[in-house]
């Protein structure tokens, strides 16, 4: 079990974390859309990321992670944000708190299993909230596919109209002799 402490001492540093988080972001050039959000923005995407990983450290609900993140993807999809810069932010994310649990919680002997078990805990929290966002982000592509596919503009349809009428032009009446692909007069399969 997680110790209850460890996850509180978390929690207590939520703001200095993510203002290092925002800062580093900021300054990497693999997260470069992050550079769009206001500070505002940047501390609520953060704070609501830390708030999500205590609720599941507590609670390990499954589905509610499923849920929010499948969401988060296609959230970050339709705003325009490249799929390799949002994973970006989550494993950087992931590094910073495991760096932080390492460095900045030393206890003694007792607490080493704990923390240890903290870290295997945030790390499963990160693998699952990666994979159900880039769920949730390949969702709202195909969905936007999808629409796109099923409604096809006006000059795609006018284009389609000539060709079909050239491929059927070109079709062989039936009384014509076929050729298989072996050069066999006559025969229709090849």
């Amino acid at each position: 079990m997680v110790s209850r402490r460890l996850v509180l001492e978390i929690e207590r540093n939520a703001n200095k974390l993510a203002i290092d988080l925002v800062e580093s972001l900021r300054n990497d050039g693999r997260a470069a859309s992050y550079r769009n959000l206001s500070d505002a923005q940047y501390r609520g995407v953060v704070r609501d990321l830390f708030s999500n990983l205590g609720d599941w450290l507590e609670s390990h609900a499954w589905n509610k992670l499923r849920k929010t993140y499948e969401a988060k993807g296609r959230e970050r999809y339709h705003g325009g944000m490249p799929l390799e810069q949002l994973i970006y932010s989550l494993t950087k994310t992931k590094q910073l708190l495991i760096d932080f649990v390492q460095k900045s919680l030393p206890g003694d002997a007792s607490e080493r299993d704990q923390e240890l078990q903290l870290i295997v805990a945030i790390s499963e929290f990160f693998d699952r909230a990666v994979y159900h966002t880039v769920v949730g982000y390949e969702d709202g592509r195909t969905t936007q596919t999808s629409v796109r596919k099923a409604a096809p503009s006006s000059a795609a349809r006018s284009k389609a109209k000539p060709a079909a009428k050239r491929a059927s032009k070109k079709a062989p009446a039936s009384d014509e002799m076929h050729i298989s692909r072996g050069g066999d007069i006559g025969e229709t399969s090849g």
